[in-house]
């Protein structure tokens, strides 16, 4: 028996429900608890897991479970996520533009199509599935999968366009959740905004804005006024110095990832230097500095990350389908990857599970806050 269509007056009072969540303020892992109460009473499901993405890699980074894939199928099921090719994997519906899709519609009907259905649904007694995407604008924060029995009747096009209506609301409740919620952990542990350091022409420092102490008690080991400055810094400012700018990344004592920018001011040789959090783009970019990979070999990475082929690559970057395929050779050469799959495989398994397993936390760009230490 199908389940009654969902009607326009649920989906208001659900997004009403989230509404009244949001100035709740809770955590993200909280949020989807309640959001998992809520969806329910729009589209009947079985199961309904919410998770966060990085939004520069749409990669997992940690989630809430409710009624999802048992975890002797989470093997499996990661390894065709991360290492195979299937019907309606996130990259895909980012491409295709949508928001919520149906594993049934994605493959007319014929669900074992997918390795997902065959390997890990089936065998575990479920059926359909559906994933909405919840981002804003066009940044990607996290995304729900809804899940059916084996015995029921797969979504329907009309639960699917409910989700879809529904889903941007949970979207911003998401992100005012990261935002409440980092800024909050900010207040004890991190400024909360950038810190300015400015240098006279000799190399002497001249003065420190109230959050540069801030992030410099972050970076070094002992008080700001008796501990040197941190080697990064000092790196950055010669460099300014001389090529008129420079920018690198280092971690904090807590294991933030924190973005170092020096600029040189004047034809005297006065630099300023911004310390502040690194972004999700500056974070893959740590993972492929780690390989010995130049800036455009890193764009490259990243977009494979999202689903692009080639030909999407040199339209992004400006730059011929042939130079983006060398781009890539050389990405997998010194990765020890020999396909995009494998590239997918080695940043989840070596640089995300890790993390996911140790606990840490998503901060306001949707990556890992904090390291455990």
């Amino acid at each position: 028996m199908n389940p009654a269509p969902p009607r326009g007056s649920e989906v208001r009072r659900a997004q009403a429900r989230i509404a009244r969540l949001c100035r709740e303020s809770p955590d993200p892992m909280t949020l989807f608890a309640r959001v998992a109460d809520i969806v329910p009473a729009v589209v009947a499901a079985d199961g309904v897991c919410g998770l966060t993405l990085d939004p520069a890699t749409l990669l997992h980074t940690g989630g809430f479970h409710h009624g999802g894939v048992p975890h002797t199928h989470l093997p499996r099921l990661l390894q065709i996520e991360y290492g195979e090719e299937d019907v309606n994997q996130f990259p895909g519906l980012v491409k295709a533009g949508g928001t919520a899709a149906g594993l049934w519609q994605a493959t007319r009907h014929r669900p074992h199509s997918s390795s997902r259905y065959r390997d890990v649904y089936r065998p575990a007694g479920m059926g359909d599935e559906m994933r909405v995407l919840l981002r804003t604008g066009h940044t990607v924060w996290g995304a729900l999968v809804l899940h059916r029995g084996g015995d029921r009747a797969p979504f329907g096009d009309d639960e699917i366009a409910a989700l879809t209506t529904l889903a941007p609301s949970i979207a911003q409740a998401l992100r005012g959740a990261y935002l409440r919620h980092d800024v909050a952990a900010a207040d004890s542990e991190f400024p909360t905004s950038p810190g300015l350091l400015m240098f006279h022409p000799g190399g002497e420092l001249d003065r420190v804005t109230p959050a540069g102490h801030l992030w410099l008690e972050q970076l070094v080991a002992g008080p700001t006024g008796s501990a040197p400055l941190p080697q990064p810094v000092l790196h950055a400012l010669s460099r300014a110095r001389t090529a008129g700018d420079a920018s690198l990344r280092m971690r904090s004592r807590s294991g933030l990832w924190v973005s170092v920018t020096a600029t040189r001011m004047d034809a005297e040789g006065g630099v300023a230097v911004m310390i502040q959090p690194s972004s999700p783009e500056h974070v893959i970019g740590i993972l492929m500095d780690a390989y010995g990979l130049t800036l455009r070999e890193q764009q490259v990475a990243q977009l494979v990350t999202y689903g692009m082929s080639d030909t999407d690559i040199s339209r992004r970057l400006g730059i011929s389908p042939h130079t983006v395929r060398d781009h890539l050779k050389k990405v997998f050469d010194k990765t020890g990857t020999n396909s995009r799959g494998r590239l997918l495989q080695l940043l989840y398994f070596s640089h995300y599970q890790p993390d996911i397993g140790s606990g840490r936390t998503m901060g306001r760009h949707g990556w890992f806050r904090t390291a455990q230490v």
